[in-house]
């Protein structure tokens, strides 16, 4: 069985469901294909599809796999998880892929969705409830299904340390991923025991941050920001950013520097870099005026509302691109593959399902006529084809 080891995970909802997920991968320097032509491009596929003629060369089908009705399932690697929410207790099934072979199943506690990533020899298995905050977050036995050990709260892996941070979300009606309380924890993945731990004096925001060695970046309300050493705890550099909206989408880790979307002067949109690990200022230009998503789309920093999408240089600030929101066309995205957003789009006969690396989109094919709940893993997609069937395609690289 063939793991698929990333630099940094985060068991949060963007894993195992429909996202908003975050890539994290080298700089892209030059643009390939402008918004206009982008548009029209998929309009032409979306024409040429309904002659029934899906790219197979790049979205490839390899079968169906029964799995009970209304069952709930997740990709963690080369993995295919099946929840059978309708059993008592539920369970919690694994496949090969692609040969679709079952591994094993285990009982597992009642929650309102899962999502799941591998970590070398272990199965990290997230539950979340209703409002998609994370219950628990449960390491078990890639072989077997067997539970190694299990922390309450939302766990964060670096995978190059080994090393979890357990943290807990604000409890809030509006949803998840927000804001963090209480205490701060690392833990060793091969034992689940404690390294260290870090009391919040209030709510603050937590990134874990590439490269080796392994950071955590903590930014608390009183806009201070420390980052630490995610082996020892210590604190490697301290700064402190202007007030903004803090949350995990801002600010964000991309190309090596720490972007931030907060008001300016005047109260003005502003957009600022911010070197890393020193925490010093590097550029600042004017950002949208209607709030923007933030976000890495390839190495390069995304900034994206209904008003239309900006691409930035992280290093300079510099503007690359501009163009017309992938949201006014239809695009949903639906996960991450091999550092890529992907994307569905619903359409009057087949959806078409593409992958967005920078500003690029490429088109891969076409699904069967209303299929549109998938789950993305590194080179496969499953998506739900019956109440009790699930389709399995494998994605060029």
């Amino acid at each position: 069985m063939e793991s698929h080891p990333v630099a940094l995970i985060d068991l949060g909802t963007e894993r195992g469901v429909p996202e908003q997920d975050r890539p994290r991968s080298a700089r892209a320097r030059r643009v390939a294909v402008r918004w206009p032509v982008l548009c029209l491009t998929a309009l032409l596929v979306l024409v040429s599809v309904t002659a029934a003629q899906p790219l197979a060369r790049d979205l490839r089908r390899l079968g169906e796999l029964d799995v009970p009705a209304r069952a709930g399932f997740f990709l963690a690697g080369d993995l295919l998880l099946v929840v059978d929410t309708t059993a008592a207790p539920m369970t919690l099934a694994a496949y090969d892929l692609p040969r679709r072979d079952r591994l094993w199943e285990v009982p597992v506690t009642s929650a309102a969705s899962f999502a799941g990533e591998l970590v070398g020899d272990l199965l990290l298995v997230a539950e979340m409830d209703a409002l998609g905050r994370r219950i628990a977050t449960t390491a078990r036995s890639v072989r077997s299904g067997q539970v190694r050990w299990q922390r309450p709260g939302l766990l964060l892996v670096d995978a190059g340390t080994a090393t979890g941070v357990a943290i807990s979300e604000v409890r809030s009606a509006s949803g998840a991923g927000r804001r963090i309380e209480g205490t701060i924890e690392t833990v060793d993945l091969a034992t689940g025991s404690s390294r260290w731990s870090l009391p919040l004096p209030s709510t603050a925001v937590g990134e874990l941050v590439p490269g080796t060695p392994g950071r955590l970046l903590v930014l608390h309300d009183s806009s201070v920001v420390n980052l630490h050493d995610l082996r020892t705890g210590a604190v490697v550099a301290t700064g402190k950013l202007p007030p903004a909206d803090y949350a995990p989408d801002n600010p964000v880790v991309v190309g090596g520097q720490l972007v931030l979307r907060h008001p300016g002067d005047f109260g003005e949109s502003v957009i600022s870099g911010y070197t890393l690990p020193q925490l010093t200022p590097r550029w600042s230009r004017p950002g949208p005026r209607v709030v923007a998503d933030l976000r890495d789309c390839g190495g390069l920093v995304c900034v994206e509302n209904r008003e239309g999408a900006t691409v930035l240089d992280p290093a300079t600030g510099a503007q690359l691109q501009t163009g017309t929101s992938r949201r006014d066309w239809g695009w949903l995205p639906r996960g991450v593959t091999n550092g890529a957003r992907l994307l569905l789009r619903p359409a009057a006969d087949r959806p078409l399902v593409a992958v967005e690396r920078g500003v690029d989109v490429h088109i891969l094919g076409a699904l069967p006529p209303g299929v549109m709940d998938c789950r993305v893993g590194a080179v496969d997609l499953v998506c739900r084809t019956g109440d009790n069937r699930l389709g399995i395609w494998r994605m060029a690289r």
